[in-house]
């Protein structure tokens, strides 16, 4: 008897979930066992192949996936890639990628009494906004530079680079786009910024 073939689920998490990534990554022992995971939608990146992932979504995609977990997550490329997902390109590294990191799945709970914990603790509030002060400083763009809106909103409204891109677009120059990026939770960076040129949804002017 033939054994199962695993299943990979990337979740594009809403602002209003209590996942603080903007993307989780789930690993499912069979198709079958999709039926427990009432997060999927239509947004959703759902294969068990490297010829599911080439069939369904481009390259671009699948790297503006990545890159959104690279500044937290190592990428296990160097050590774990075979020569056969080497050959597939980029989607062969999404492939392994997500088979490295990805977790068995777990319903999010709400922790109502660990929120409650937080909002108590006075010295939150004061502490964040030294940091922000200081990443903004660290951007490869000039933090004067002026942010000229020249395209509509190019993600799923309610995703977290949704709501980073609507802090973006209301922002007069850059550094201003960094802290009120950073000030959601999760957060934005100039990762968000670099998109939203590559999309050709904003310009920066001098």
């Amino acid at each position: 008897m033939a054994a199962s073939v695993k299943t990979y689920v990337v979740l594009e998490n809403n602002i209003e979930s209590d996942r603080n990534e903007p993307y989780s990554y789930f690993v499912f022992p069979s198709m079958r066992e999709l039926r427990n995971c009432k997060e999927i939608d239509e947004y959703s990146i759902v294969y068990s192949t490297v010829e599911q992932l080439k069939e369904a979504h481009t390259e671009e995609e699948l790297l503006s996936v990545m890159e959104a977990s690279y500044n937290k997550l190592k990428s296990p490329l160097d050590n774990e890639t075979t020569g056969y997902l080497r050959a597939q390109g980029v989607h062969g590294e999404f492939f392994s990628y997500v088979d490295f990191i990805a977790r068995k799945y777990k319903p999010v709970k709400k922790e109502t009494k660990v929120s409650a914990e937080v909002i108590n603790i006075e010295p939150t509030a004061p502490i964040k906004t030294e940091p922000k002060a200081q990443r903004t400083a660290r951007s490869k763009y000039d933090p004067d530079a002026k942010i000229v809106v020249t395209g509509d909103n190019p993600y799923r409204e309610g995703s977290n680079r949704w709501h980073n891109f609507e802090a973006l677009a209301k922002s007069a120059t850059v550094a201003d786009a960094l802290a009120a990026m950073k000030a959601l939770t999760p957060g934005g960076n100039s990762v968000d910024i670099r998109l939203a040129l590559e999309k050709g949804a904003i310009q920066l002017g001098g």
